[in-house]
């Protein structure tokens, strides 16, 4: 159940109305009650209220069968987080009633409904994943990262700001490696996994350029190895594959 600040000023229904109707639908069908979620005096623009995530969490630990709602605006005002969250819930196993609306995810109907829903709850996350990629590919062609910073850097208002002692132990590295040294004992040598040694020696962040899929952009942070240092090192690495 909820009511929201306005409405409960205005023509709402009111809490009482809404859990006697909802009393008496469990009743006639003979279902038990086992907890009630309540919102009162919150807004359904938002599903960061506390009773809906207490009932999420509740229905993902299988508490519940069925949720039964007085209104499906009584979820979320939104119809998109009404579709993303009645999805959620079928992946749980737990059918869901409106009762004014009459739909009922315990009939063959009302089952039917739930597919479609699961449908557009599909189609809902596809455009938000496109949103999210086409946010990530402009911000790359910006110059921001879009990956955890590597070593010789921080986050600092989402840029990438030099961490100079790490700078220097990267710059380090890179001389150690054209001086003829293999990256199992720069790895030793620096107390570092070869892993991650081998990374420093292939990642053009250090150029002060950013990568995002097969595309290289001008990045908006400072580099630490300058380009005729990088690109030796590049070819040193070719040769030895080579061998």
């Amino acid at each position: 159940m909820r009511v929201s600040t306005e409405e409960q000023a205005s023509t709402g229904v009111s809490l009482a109305a809404q859990k006697q109707k909802l009393e008496e639908y469990c009743k006639f069908n003979d279902w038990t009650v086992v907890g009630e979620y309540v919102d009162a005096g919150v807004s359904g623009s938002t599903l960061n209220r506390p009773q809906l995530q207490k009932l999420i969490k509740d229905c993902k630990n299988d508490l519940i069968d069925v949720l039964l709602v007085y209104k499906l605006d009584r979820l979320s005002r939104s119809l998109r987080d009404i579709i993303l969250t009645i999805d959620e819930l079928r992946s749980y196993g737990v059918d869901f009633v409106s009762l004014t609306e009459q739909i009922d995810t315990t009939t063959p109907v009302g089952k039917l409904m739930f597919h479609i829903i699961g449908a557009f709850a599909e189609f809902e996350r596809d455009i938000i994943r496109q949103r999210v990629i086409f946010g990530m590919d402009k911000r790359a062609k910006d110059g921001y990262v879009q990956y955890k910073p590597p070593f010789g850097y921080r986050i600092e208002d989402k840029k990438l700001v030099v961490v100079e002692e790490e700078a220097e132990v990267v710059r380090d590295i890179y001389r150690a490696y054209l001086r003829g040294n293999s990256t199992l004992r720069i790895s030793r040598r620096f107390n570092l996994p070869r892993s991650l040694v081998y990374r420093i020696l292939t990642n053009e962040t250090y150029l002060g350029r950013v990568k995002w899929g097969e595309e290289v952009f001008d990045g908006e942070h400072e580099g630490i190895i300058d380009e005729e240092t990088f690109k030796r090192v590049s070819e040193m690495l070719k040769k030895r594959r080579r061998r």
